[in-house]
């Protein structure tokens, strides 16, 4: 096997960074809130929070994590275990070890700039309270199976989103949005969970239109929460086109992800896939993941002209 990875390493290593942190990987603390700098966004106020899940922020790192591993091929069991120790007992200097792209990092932070806008034209009153809106979801640790940190991860999201006391939690991505669904499930979420797609207003939406697009669908959106009909709608109030591909909505295909981590170069080669697909409608491809747009955006690297654009840039003219 050309990666030589140790998956089962990999998510103890994601598992204790979680435990210890709060992320699955080294960021600086104070680093998924940034995005909100001088938005003057209410603390309190309303029955809803805004919240982020960081995975967006966290995108940046973990495409960092995919590159160090591409390098190097997978890491070593030895060297895994090395850094899973180190994160048990002294997670901070790990800190050093990751270093995003400092684009990747602007365009994470406007994507959710362009969200709260959105929510605020439509007339969407929230909270953000950043020590909570910005924790980790877990999503990782569900999605990867990693059962026992996800469950320890989910009881302190839980706790803390409970303490604030919201009648509801607007989530900005598919994963967020469905890991707090299941820990509402489980008994262990109070709020209920609603993403901001079904919040914005077709009135708030800036008719940039003139261009045809293809999407790409999240899978969670697709076949979990059956919210794929609705970024179609909103597309339609911006006057965009959109070019329907073979394997669309439910019918979606997978964009490589979430075992970037584990898989890197089968990852890879699924996005690949999916893109070359995708670039036969359209050569502006349209995500609302922070997931697909990462590996989408990698494979787009190797295809000439095409461009991967997240649905809330689309949406508030922000392209």
């Amino acid at each position: 096997m050309k990666e030589g990875l140790d998956v089962k390493g990999v998510i103890e290593f994601l598992s204790a960074m979680t435990e210890k942190t709060g992320y699955p990987v080294p960021a600086p603390s104070g680093f998924a809130s940034r995005w909100s700098e001088g938005l003057d966004l209410p603390r309190d106020g309303s029955e809803r929070l805004l919240f982020t899940g960081a995975l967006y922020q966290l995108m940046p790192y973990l495409n960092a994590v995919v590159r160090l591993l591409e390098g190097l091929g997978g890491l070593p069991r030895v060297a895994l275990k090395s850094l899973t120790l180190l994160a048990r007992q002294r997670p901070w200097a790990l800190a050093g070890l990751i270093r995003p792209d400092s684009e990747e990092v602007r365009a994470s932070e406007l994507i959710l700039k362009s969200i709260a806008a959105l929510l605020r034209r439509s007339g969407a009153d929230f909270a953000y309270v950043p020590e909570v809106s910005d924790l980790y979801s877990g999503a990782l640790l569900l999605d990867l199976g990693a059962v026992d940190a996800f469950e320890a991860h989910a009881r302190r999201v839980s706790k803390a989103i409970n303490s604030l006391n919201v009648s509801e939690v607007i989530t900005v991505d598919p994963h967020t949005a469905l890991t707090l669904t299941i820990m509402r499930r489980r008994g262990l979420l109070r709020p209920s969970v609603r993403s901001y797609l079904e919040l914005v207003s077709p009135v708030a939406v800036l008719r940039t239109g003139g261009f045809t697009v293809t999407v790409h669908d999240s899978c969670i959106y697709a076949r979990d929460l059956d919210l794929w009909e609705r970024s179609r709608s909103l597309l339609a109030s911006a006057l965009v086109q959109v070019s329907e591909a073979r394997r669309s909505g439910r019918r979606t295909s997978c964009c490589g992800g979430p075992v970037e981590a584990l898989s890197p170069f089968m990852s890879r080669r699924v996005a690949e896939e999916r893109l070359r697909e995708l670039a036969r409608y359209s050569k502006v491809v349209v995500t609302m993941c922070p997931i697909c747009a990462s590996n989408l955006s990698r494979a787009a690297a190797r295809l000439d002209g095409v461009r991967v654009v997240d649905l809330a840039l689309v949406l508030s003219g922000s392209l």
